[in-house]
Formats: structure tokens, sequence, C-alpha cells
């Protein structure tokens, strides 16, 4: 990723002259160039930069040797002085990517906790996914072909996307219900009373570009279709499904209807509903991080909500994309 796109990146997600940033850098010391190019970008606006780096391998070898006694709340406390974190990943964050003993990892989950519980409470929360080899993994499409789509995505006017989300959450404002048409005869029923609509145009989840909100959860009704649908690793085809009290209640395939038959009941509840905004992302590939972001697409998740003005709180968070209609009840 070109240090122009990271500029472009870093003044979207908010950052201004005389805030303290911290970049929370995920990647190895042969990666330390990205960290580098956002710490520039961010000097360049005006801010303070400092740098945070999770390098597995350096992370191994502290955990193994660590103490009760390290990493207390003084520690901790250094973190609540940013005004936003950009969270910047070579690789999947989180994981430590090797066996250690039980209680050393635990003193490393612990940190890990800890860590976040003060990130989280920073005015913004940035997370920017590097198109690289080893995200790429986790895509599941050719690598090259991930770092094209990526790449594309993440080069648009971040201002133009801003505006076309403003103006598609200014249609829906005050409004407490809408349809969403799909198929031939397909029709789905969202309750929105009381529901905020969210803005992703650079601030939140990377690459960006989607209006979001979380429906009423007992109150989702009718069928929904999919000419393609992503479940757990496999790609379904025409595929319908059936939802009342916010649930999904089965489908058109029976491997699909089996899949949330076994699962627990807050991670059925229908708990977005979205539309994606970017338009450098002009197909569906199946990695839904892109898939939600295009343009003329709708997209609903089941599980968690909480964390976005719902009430579900869940273990799971799995989105479906799709193409349809959203009518507004009266709306000429």
């Amino acid at each position: 990723m070109d240090r122009k796109i990271v500029s472009k990146i870093v003044k979207a997600s908010g950052v201004s002259s005389g805030e303290m940033i911290l970049i929370h850098f995920w990647g190895e010391d042969a990666d330390k160039e990205i960290a580098n190019n956002f710490m520039t970008a961010v000097a360049d606006t005006g801010a303070t930069p400092v740098l945070l780096q999770q390098s597995r391998s350096v992370n191994r070898d502290i955990f193994l040797t660590a103490k009760e006694s390290c990493y207390n709340e003084q520690y901790f406390d250094l973190f609540t002085k940013f005004d936003a974190v950009l969270d910047v990943f070579a690789y999947q964050p989180v994981i430590l990517g090797f066996e250690i003993d039980p209680d050393k990892f635990e003193l490393y989950r612990r940190y890990m906790a800890q860590l976040f519980s003060k990130l989280m409470n920073c005015k913004r929360f940035t997370q920017i996914r590097i198109p690289t080899m080893a995200n790429a993994e986790e895509s599941g499409l050719d690598p090259q072909d991930y770092i094209l789509r990526m790449e594309k995505a993440y080069d648009v006017d971040y201002a133009a996307v801003y505006e076309a989300c403003r103006q598609a959450k200014d249609r829906f404002e005050g409004v407490d219900k809408v349809l969403l048409h799909t198929g031939k005869d397909c029709e789905l029923s969202f309750e929105l009373a009381d529901r905020v609509w969210h803005i992703d145009a650079g601030d939140g989840d990377l690459p960006c570009g989607e209006i979001y909100i979380a429906p009423v959860e007992n109150k989702t009704w009718g069928t929904v279709y999919f000419e393609a649908f992503y479940l757990d690793g496999t790609k379904y085809e025409q595929v319908l499904l059936h939802i009342a009290n916010g649930q999904i209640r089965g489908s058109s395939h029976p491997e699909i209807t089996a899949f949330f038959e076994k699962q627990p009941l807050e991670n059925k509840v229908v708990c977005e509903l979205g539309f994606g905004m970017n338009p450098n992302v002009t197909e569906l590939c199946g990695y839904t991080v892109l898939d939600e972001k295009m343009c003329g697409t709708f997209h609903i998740a089941v599980g968690a909500n909480n964390m976005f003005g719902g009430t579900n709180a869940a273990l799971e968070h799995i989105d479906f994309v799709g193409h349809g209609t959203i009518l507004v009840p009266g709306e000429q």
C-alpha cells in the first residue's frame, strides 16, 4: 500500500492537528515500513503519532518470561491519553501463533483484554487491514486478486463516499419501517423505531463505505433471496431465507437450514441491515469485508449487535450480501 493511500486513510479516519494518535501495529519487523508510513501520515496532519507494535515473535519471547508483576495498571493507564487508535494489521490480530505454557498464555490473554479495554475508550478506533499475503490467506481469495481488490477499495474519494453515505442515511431518518424486495416475490420487513443509522466512511472498519442499523430484534419478518450466499466457507446459489420474529427459521437449502438449527438462539437473530456505498468495490467475491461495501448491495447479519445500538449479545456476527430494492412505505 503506497503512501498516498495511507495518507488518504489517515485523513478519512478523522485525525486532526494537535491530537495524540496511537498506531497499533500488528506485524513483524519485515513489514514495519507500513507502520512507519502511518506514523509519517499522522505527523503530516499536525497530530502526534505513537507506535505500539504487536509482533508475534517478540510477544512470544516476552510472555515466555513475563511475570505476574509485569503490565500493571500503571502501564495500561498510559493508553488512556490517546484521542484515537489506528489499529493496523499486516496479519490477523491477537493470535499469538506459537504454543506456550497455559499459565503464560493466560497472562498474554489478560494483557490483550486489559489493553483493548483501554483502547476502546478512545474517541475513535479505526481498524485497517493491510493488503498482505498473510491477510490474503484469511480471505479465501487468490493472494494477488485479494491485494488488487483491497488496494482498489482503499483508493477512493473518501469525502465523496461520506457524502453518499450521508444522503442515504438522510433518506431513512425518522423512518420506523422499511421493506426489502429481492428475487421475484420476496419481501422482508424491518422495524427501526428508536434505532440509529451509522455511517462508516473511513473512521470504523476499513475498507469502508456503508450505512447500517440494528433493527428491532424480534420484528423482522418475511423472506429474502440471495443469488449467491456464502456460509461457513461454502458458496450456495439461489438461496431463500425464511425469517419470523427476527430469527432465521429455515432456508430453501437443507444444509443452510441444518446450520441454523444447530445455532443458539442469539446466533439466529437478524441483527443488522446495511447498504454498501464504496464505488471501487464492483463485484461480489465471497469476502464479506469487501462484499458488504459494494455499491448497490444490501447486507443483513445475524448475531451480535449490542456494539452498535442493538440488544442482542452473541459470540458470532455473520453477514450475508445480496442485491435488492429497499422501499419506505408512503415514500413517493
